[in-house]
C-alpha cells in the first residue's frame, strides 16, 4: 500500500483534478490506511494462494472468481482511465479484468524476485515499472519493462540530521541506531536488542532509536522500565523521513519500500529478511544491496548467535567502513522513481481525455 499511497500523493499534487480509487481487502493493511488517508476504498472478496499445500487452498478458487465479478462490476461502474496494480494477490482480479475491458494497465513490482501477480500478467500489461535490474531476468516479455526504483514519498533524504534530532528530541552528541522491524515489528530482532541492550549503560556514545511495532512495545517499555538505557521508543514512527535523517546506521528488516527509504537516505544497513516472506523474497532484497557494499545481511535463523547492537557498535566506530556503505547506499538510491511513474500514468490519463 506504501507505493500506492506514494504514487496516489503526487498525482493529486500534479493534477488535483484526478479521481483516485483503491481496491483492496478487509482484513489487508489498507482498510487502515486508505480511508483516513481521503480515498475512496472499494473491497474485493480475494485471498490469497498458499504455496504450501493445505486445505486452505480448496477456496482459493472460488474467491478467485468471486472476486473477478466483483472487480468486472466494480471497472464497469467507475470506468477508470487506467489502473494501476502495485503487488500482492489483491492486484491480480482488477488488472486481469480491466484489460478484458481494455483499460490500459500498469504494473509497479517492488521486489528484485518478482510476485505471482506481476509474473503472470507482465505480458498483458503496457507498462511495468521494476526497483531493481535483477528482476528482468523473471519476465519473459521485455519489451514492456522499465527499470526505475521504487516509489517513496520526496521528504526521504532532503531532511538534515541536526533538524531531524531536534525534530524527535535525540542527542546531538551520539551516534544514533534506528531499528525497525516494519509497522508491525519483528520478535526476533526486538528479542536481541532486548537481550543485549544493558551493554549500552557502559559506554555514552550510541543512543537508540527503536520502532518496536504495535504488538511489542508494552512487553519493551515493561522490561526497560526504570532503566537508563539511551532508549527513544515508539510502537511506531510517524516521521519516518526524520527518523532516517537523524541515525547513523539502521537495523532492518528487508522489505523493498524499506530498502528505497534506506538508500534515499545514504544510510548503511545491517538487514535481518522476514523468512517467512513470500518466495523469500526479503533476503533477494537484502541480497542486492550486499553485493553493492551498502549493508551487511544476518539470516534470522543466525541471530541466536549474535549481539546486533555488539556489530552496530563495531560498524559505527568504523568510520571508513561506514562511509563506503553510505555511499554505496547512496549510489544504489532511484530518487526518481516517484517522478517517473506518475509522468507515464499521466500519459494515459491525457490519451484517454483526448
Amino acid at each position: 500500500m506504501f507505493p500506492a499511497l506514494a504514487i496516489a500523493e503526487e498525482l493529486k499534487k500534479k493534477r488535483p483534478q484526478t479521481e483516485i480509487v483503491f481496491m483492496g481487502t478487509r482484513k489487508g493493511i489498507e482498510a487502515k490506511l486508505i480511508p483516513p488517508a481521503g480515498y475512496r476504498l472499494i473491497f474485493l472478496d480475494v485471498r490469497g494462494f498458499q504455496r504450501r499445500p493445505g486445505f486452505r487452498n480448496i477456496f482459493f478458487f472460488y474467491y478467485l472468481m468471486k472476486s473477478l465479478t466483483q472487480a468486472r462490476k466494480i471497472l464497469k461502474q467507475e470506468r477508470p482511465d487506467v489502473v494501476i496494480g502495485t503487488g500482492g494477490y489483491v492486484s491480480g482480479p482488477p488488472l486481469f479484468c480491466a484489460k478484458w475491458l481494455k483499460i490500459p494497465i500498469l504494473i509497479q513490482e517492488q521486489n528484485s524476485f518478482p510476485g505471482l501477480t506481476s509474473r503472470y500478467l507482465a505480458s498483458r500489461a503496457d507498462k511495468v515499472f521494476l526497483a531493481y535490474e535483477e528482476s528482468k531476468k523473471y519476465f519473459k516479455h521485455q519489451d514492456n519493462l522499465e527499470l526505475v526504483g521504487n516509489p517513496i514519498r520526496s521528504t526521504f533524504g532532503k531532511i538534515d540530521q541536526n533538524q531531524a534530532r531536534r525534530e524527535l528530541g535525540l542527542a546531538s552528541d551520539r551516534k544514533i541506531v534506528l531499528i525497525l522491524g516494519g509497522s508491525q515489528g519483528a520478535a526476533a530482532i526486538n528479542e536481541n536488542i532486548l537481550k543485549n541492550v544493558s551493554s549500552l549503560a557502559r559506554q555514552n556514545q550510541i543512543a537508540l532509536l527503536w520502532q518496536t511495532g504495535q504488538k511489542d512495545f508494552q512487553r519493551m517499555s515493561e522490561a526497560l522500565a526504570g532503566k537508563t538505557y539511551p532508549v527513544s521508543l515508539y510502537p511506531f514512527i510517524q516521521k519516518m523521513d526524520c527518523a532516517y535523517a537523524a541515525s547513523d546506521l539502521v537495523i532492518s528488516r528487508a522489505g523493498a519500500l524499506t530498502l528505497a527509504e534506506i538508500t534515499a537516505c545514504g544510510r548503511p544497513s545491517i538487514l535481518i529478511p522476514y523468512p517467512y516472506a513470500a518466495a523469500d523474497h526479503q533476503r533477494h532484497n537484502a541480497q542486492v544491496l550486499v553485493n553493492s557494499g551498502a549493508a551487511e545481511m544476518i539470516l534470522e535463523r543466525d541471530l541466536s548467535g549474535t549481539n546486533l547492537l555488539n556489530r552496530a557498535v563495531e560498524l559505527l566506530k568504523d568510520g571508513s567502513k561506514l562511509e563506503q556503505m553510505s555511499q554505496s547506499s547512496r549510489k544504489s538510491a532511484r530518487p526518481d522513481a516517484l517522478e517517473k511513474i506518475t509522468t507515464e500514468i499521466i500519459k494515459y490519463l491525457d490519451k484517454a481525455q483526448n
